[in-house]
Protein backbone atom coordinates (compact mmCIF):
# COMPACT_ATOMS: atom_id res chain seq x y z
CA UNK A 1 0.00 0.00 0.00
CA UNK A 2 1.24 3.48 -0.70
CA UNK A 3 1.47 6.46 1.69
CA UNK A 4 -1.34 8.24 0.43
CA UNK A 5 -3.47 5.10 0.10
CA UNK A 6 -2.67 4.11 3.75
CA UNK A 7 -3.36 7.91 5.42
CA UNK A 8 -6.48 7.69 3.41
CA UNK A 9 -7.32 4.14 5.14
CA UNK A 10 -5.79 5.71 8.33
CA UNK A 11 -8.55 8.70 8.22
CA UNK A 12 -11.79 6.34 7.12
CA UNK A 13 -11.04 4.36 10.58
CA UNK A 14 -10.77 7.66 13.11
CA UNK A 15 -13.80 8.83 14.77
CA UNK A 16 -14.40 11.98 12.35
CA UNK A 17 -15.56 10.04 9.64
CA UNK A 18 -17.04 7.05 11.10
CA UNK A 19 -18.88 9.60 13.27
CA UNK A 20 -20.59 10.73 9.41
CA UNK A 21 -21.45 6.32 9.11
CA UNK A 22 -22.94 6.52 12.38
CA UNK A 23 -25.41 9.40 11.97
CA UNK A 24 -26.26 7.60 8.35
CA UNK A 25 -24.61 10.89 6.59
CA UNK A 26 -22.07 9.04 4.27
CA UNK A 27 -20.48 5.40 3.53
CA UNK A 28 -17.39 3.91 1.65
CA UNK A 29 -18.34 1.66 -1.07
CA UNK A 30 -14.97 0.09 -1.77
CA UNK A 31 -16.03 -2.29 -4.19
CA UNK A 32 -17.04 0.46 -6.64
CA UNK A 33 -13.58 2.04 -6.42
CA UNK A 34 -10.15 1.37 -7.72
CA UNK A 35 -6.74 3.41 -5.97
CA UNK A 36 -6.38 6.41 -6.35
CA UNK A 37 -10.12 6.55 -7.28
CA UNK A 38 -12.63 5.91 -4.29
CA UNK A 39 -16.51 6.59 -4.31
CA UNK A 40 -18.24 7.79 -1.14
CA UNK A 41 -22.32 7.34 -0.50
CA UNK A 42 -23.66 10.48 0.37
CA UNK A 43 -26.76 10.30 1.94
CA UNK A 44 -29.10 13.08 1.36
CA UNK A 45 -31.86 14.76 3.29
CA UNK A 46 -35.18 14.16 2.01
CA UNK A 47 -36.49 16.53 -0.70
CA UNK A 48 -40.01 16.00 -2.78
CA UNK A 49 -39.40 14.22 -5.87
CA UNK A 50 -35.74 13.56 -5.12
CA UNK A 51 -33.32 10.78 -5.11
CA UNK A 52 -31.83 9.33 -0.94
CA UNK A 53 -28.29 9.73 -1.66
CA UNK A 54 -25.47 10.40 -4.77
CA UNK A 55 -22.09 8.39 -5.28
CA UNK A 56 -19.04 10.91 -4.78
CA UNK A 57 -15.79 10.32 -6.91
CA UNK A 58 -12.81 11.13 -5.58
CA UNK A 59 -9.27 11.15 -6.95
CA UNK A 60 -6.60 11.09 -4.19
CA UNK A 61 -3.43 11.13 -5.57
CA UNK A 62 -1.03 12.51 -3.39
CA UNK A 63 -3.63 12.77 -0.57
CA UNK A 64 -3.85 14.75 1.76
CA UNK A 65 -1.28 17.20 1.00
CA UNK A 66 -2.22 18.14 -2.41
CA UNK A 67 -5.32 17.99 -1.60
CA UNK A 68 -8.45 16.21 -3.29
CA UNK A 69 -11.03 16.18 -5.92
CA UNK A 70 -14.63 14.85 -6.33
CA UNK A 71 -17.15 14.68 -8.80
CA UNK A 72 -21.02 13.30 -9.11
CA UNK A 73 -21.49 9.59 -10.34
CA UNK A 74 -23.24 7.37 -11.82
CA UNK A 75 -22.11 3.97 -10.54
CA UNK A 76 -23.85 1.94 -12.87
CA UNK A 77 -23.05 3.71 -15.99
CA UNK A 78 -19.44 4.34 -14.15
CA UNK A 79 -19.50 7.85 -15.58
CA UNK A 80 -20.06 11.19 -13.83
CA UNK A 81 -23.37 11.45 -13.14
CA UNK A 82 -25.33 13.18 -15.83
CA UNK A 83 -26.33 16.97 -15.32
CA UNK A 84 -29.96 16.16 -14.99
CA UNK A 85 -29.35 14.68 -11.79
CA UNK A 86 -27.13 16.88 -9.74
CA UNK A 87 -28.42 19.11 -6.46
CA UNK A 88 -30.72 21.92 -7.62
CA UNK A 89 -30.53 24.95 -5.09
CA UNK A 90 -30.16 28.55 -4.69
CA UNK A 91 -27.14 30.33 -2.98
CA UNK A 92 -24.06 28.20 -2.00
CA UNK A 93 -26.04 24.67 -3.45
CA UNK A 94 -26.51 26.57 -6.69
CA UNK A 95 -22.61 27.66 -6.89
CA UNK A 96 -21.52 24.72 -5.63
CA UNK A 97 -23.25 22.27 -8.17
CA UNK A 98 -22.83 24.03 -10.77
CA UNK A 99 -23.42 22.06 -13.79
CA UNK A 100 -21.91 24.64 -16.69
CA UNK A 101 -18.03 24.37 -14.89
CA UNK A 102 -15.15 22.90 -15.91
CA UNK A 103 -17.33 19.77 -17.68
CA UNK A 104 -18.75 18.66 -14.22
CA UNK A 105 -15.53 17.39 -13.31
CA UNK A 106 -15.74 18.59 -9.72
CA UNK A 107 -17.20 19.92 -7.57
CA UNK A 108 -17.30 23.61 -7.28
CA UNK A 109 -15.88 24.50 -3.93
CA UNK A 110 -13.14 25.75 -1.75
CA UNK A 111 -12.43 22.63 -0.01
CA UNK A 112 -12.24 21.12 -3.68
CA UNK A 113 -8.50 20.74 -5.05
CA UNK A 114 -9.12 21.76 -8.55
CA UNK A 115 -11.70 24.05 -8.36
CA UNK A 116 -9.69 26.04 -5.87
CA UNK A 117 -7.22 26.76 -8.59
CA UNK A 118 -6.71 30.27 -9.07
CA UNK A 119 -9.02 31.66 -6.93
CA UNK A 120 -6.58 33.49 -4.46
CA UNK A 121 -9.49 35.27 -2.80
CA UNK A 122 -11.01 32.08 -1.44
CA UNK A 123 -8.63 31.26 1.38
CA UNK A 124 -9.80 35.30 3.09
CA UNK A 125 -13.61 34.52 1.56
CA UNK A 126 -13.92 31.11 2.90
CA UNK A 127 -12.12 30.76 6.25
CA UNK A 128 -11.71 27.16 6.96
CA UNK A 129 -13.55 25.71 3.87
CA UNK A 130 -10.27 25.42 1.92
CA UNK A 131 -8.58 22.29 1.76
CA UNK A 132 -4.97 22.59 4.17
CA UNK A 133 -2.86 19.22 4.32
CA UNK A 134 -4.53 18.82 7.74
CA UNK A 135 -7.64 18.19 6.41
CA UNK A 136 -8.76 14.75 6.17
CA UNK A 137 -11.99 13.75 3.97
CA UNK A 138 -14.09 13.63 6.36
CA UNK A 139 -13.70 17.75 6.09
CA UNK A 140 -14.76 17.36 2.17
CA UNK A 141 -17.98 15.31 3.12
CA UNK A 142 -19.00 17.42 6.10
CA UNK A 143 -18.53 20.54 4.19
CA UNK A 144 -20.65 19.32 1.38
CA UNK A 145 -22.97 17.91 3.56
CA UNK A 146 -24.01 20.93 5.40
CA UNK A 147 -24.67 22.59 2.18
CA UNK A 148 -27.10 19.58 1.13
CA UNK A 149 -28.94 19.78 4.86
CA UNK A 150 -29.50 23.44 4.18
CA UNK A 151 -32.71 25.47 3.14
CA UNK A 152 -31.24 26.04 0.05
CA UNK A 153 -30.87 22.63 -1.11
CA UNK A 154 -34.13 22.12 -3.23
CA UNK A 155 -33.11 18.21 -4.31
CA UNK A 156 -31.79 16.44 -7.25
Amino acid sequence: MILDEACYQEHVAAPSFQDGVARGWWLECPAAAQWPHVIIKLMLPPRINSADFLHLRFELSGYPGAGLTATLWDIARNAKLEAGKWPKGTGDVAKVFRTDWNDMVALYAPWDRLAFVGHTDWPEKHRGRCWKPTHTIAHYLRFTRELLDSDEYQGC
